[in-house]
């Protein structure tokens, strides 16, 4: 009895057997990107963090460790970068909580008066000058105490609220950390695997996907180098100049200011200009005008001189894109954004550009006049 052979499967397979696993690797793929959404942030802070870090994991494993000890190198490198993270968010939370206890015992005693419709402290906490101007109105409305406690319970409730809302944050954070922590350790040491890995998938030519990772890694640090440092100098000129005119906590305002200073179209003025406005309140007129004068001629202006030159002059990108890239990025992902939006729009429009190269080369070859190349 003669064994029946299997049929041989035919090398050059029809194209309709690539359905099933295409839609197979589609439906992985939705699944995937579900399980890895809740994680879009602290992964690309991660990749953000390990970018710039890779040179000191280069430093250590090449140099220092002859090649060898590739985790502990990874580790070390990891442990800067939640230093570099932690060691500020603790000194601002430390003055934070220094200035910020006296001031929510200022305001609990308030909220109490408040609450017992006593509006009489008030005029102790404005300037003489107002006193007199403020007393006569305030004395033939009837309607004052009412509002006063209204105000006086809704702050008790947003403090209630806020309360709850730190705590809440406090724990995603910690969340977070966790997830940059391990992922940034994983990054650095298998990060030229993870580059290559890019190399391999690009539909791109080795010229050209190398130019792309270029054009991405010169993005990457122009926005970085543009919005970070730029807010840094203007953080700390805006608290040489909260320090220089006698007002408390320059540190603490600096550091908002710096804050302040990488969000678009928000700026430092939202810290100085409530502080000139105080001195101005208070009588100091001169102390005023020097931190009104200081903040518009050096604090808010610095950031036109230093931030074109880095992220323009340093990415060789248009400004409309950064412009664009910025924007959308901080309305899409919020703090996020500012440093991924310009990298995702500068990596489109680089493909875009290969795509208009690729079909112009079919052009020009299908063209009847065209001579092979």
């Amino acid at each position: 009895m003669v064994e029946a052979s299997s049929p041989e499967v035919p090398r050059n397979r029809p194209r309709g057997t690539f359905v099933p696993f295409v839609v197979f690797f589609a439906a992985l793929s939705t699944i995937a990107l579900l399980l890895a959404f809740p994680l879009l942030r602290p992964l690309a802070w991660s990749i953000i963090l390990s970018f710039f870090s890779y040179p000191l994991f280069q430093l250590l494993h090449g140099r220092i460790f002859r090649g060898r000890f590739a985790n502990v190198a990874a580790a070390l490198t990891t442990a800067v970068i939640i230093a570099m993270l932690l060691l500020p968010a603790i000194l601002f939370v430390f003055y934070l909580a220094h200035d910020g206890m006296a001031l929510y015992g200022r305001l609990t005693s308030i909220v109490e008066k408040l609450e017992k419709q006593d509006i009489s402290f008030l005029f102790g906490l404005i300037p003489q000058s107002l006193q007199e101007f403020l007393k006569p109105w305030l004395s033939q409305v009837n309607l004052v105490n009412d509002l006063i406690g209204q105000l006086g319970r809704w702050f008790s409730g947003w403090i209630a609220s806020v309360s709850r809302g730190v705590f809440e944050s406090a724990l995603k954070l910690v969340f977070q950390m966790i997830v940059i922590t391990v992922a940034s350790f994983f990054m650095i040491r298998d990060g030229h695997v993870i580059v290559e890995y890019i190399r391999d998938i690009v539909p791109l030519s080795a010229e050209e996907t190398d130019a792309m990772l270029s054009r991405g890694r010169r993005m990457l640090q122009a926005v970085v180098y543009g919005f970070t440092f730029t807010a840094a100098v203007q953080g700390f000129l805006g608290a040489l100049g909260w320090w220089w005119v006698g007002l408390p906590n320059a540190f603490l305002f600096g550091a908002l200011m710096f804050i302040f200073a990488i969000i678009p179209f928000v700026g430092t003025a939202l810290v100085w200009v409530p502080g000139a406005l105080y001195l101005l309140a208070t009588g100091q007129h001169g102390a005023a005008l020097t931190l009104t004068f200081w903040g518009l001629a050096i604090v808010s202006t610095v950031d036109n001189f230093l931030r074109p030159v880095f992220i323009s002059e340093g990415s060789k990108v248009h400004i409309l894109i950064v412009f664009i890239g910025v924007v959308g990025g901080l309305a899409t992902l919020g703090f996020l954004g500012i440093f991924l939006g310009p990298l995702v729009m500068t990596l489109f429009f680089f493909c875009l550009d290969a795509y208009r190269r690729i079909w112009l080369n079919l052009r020009q070859a299908g063209s009847p006049g065209a001579s092979p190349q």
